[in-house]
């Protein structure tokens, strides 16, 4: 099976990056569908059917282009979103951090509070 890249173009946090998605492999229906269009080129008698045939290709291979954009465009929102998500998580750590900080202050004066109400101090 043979082995092929898209390259992706993108914008993020304000800056473009090209970057490439693969390598992937040619799966058997994709080579089966290759081997059928080669094989209706082939078989072309006239100028007509040829015309014929190779509208049918543009179509698919304008829908496939089409799917693969859509795709590659989740991928990246994905990308984006888990990255929003951690930075989330990593905010949210923190306030829990400052939180238990707090509650262990205001803790350590009650203590001390009730220290210092008793009669004898020892």
């Amino acid at each position: 099976m043979s082995q092929y890249c898209l390259p992706v173009s993108f914008d993020y946090d304000g800056r473009k990056y090209i970057a490439s998605m693969g390598p992937f492999n040619h799966s058997t229906e994709r080579e089966f569908a290759l081997t059928v269009s080669r094989k209706a080129i082939d078989d072309c008698k006239s100028l007509g059917q040829l015309k014929q045939v190779s509208l049918n290709l543009l179509e698919g291979w304008a829908s496939m282009q089409t799917a693969v954009q859509s795709l590659m465009l989740e991928n990246i929102q994905l990308r984006q979103a888990i990255d929003k998500k951690n930075v989330d998580l990593e905010a949210a750590d923190e306030l829990l951090s400052q939180a238990a900080q707090v509650i262990e202050h205001f803790q350590c004066e009650q203590k001390s509070a009730k220290t210092k109400r008793r009669l004898w101090p020892w």
